[in-house]
């Protein structure tokens, strides 16, 4: 397996659930001194749609190996 894929699937995850953990913060009860929730909901979307990317990105570097 190539070492990029790999980092770009290990590193997507991270993004994704990090993303997911910051997205759904505000929902769960979870409260956060800084960032504001709105800007912790924003960014949580951002990261996790990053994620998504990166994931997508490492499987294709994959397959084209």
């Amino acid at each position: 397996m190539h070492v990029k894929a790999l980092f770009d699937i290990i590193m997507g995850l991270i993004y994704l659930v990090v993303g997911i953990f910051l997205a759904i913060s505000k929902y769960v009860g979870i409260q956060f001194h800084f960032p504001p929730p709105d800007v912790a909901t924003i960014f949580g979307i951002c990261s996790a749609v990053y994620g998504a990317f990166r994931i997508y990105r490492g499987i294709k570097t994959r397959k084209t190996e």
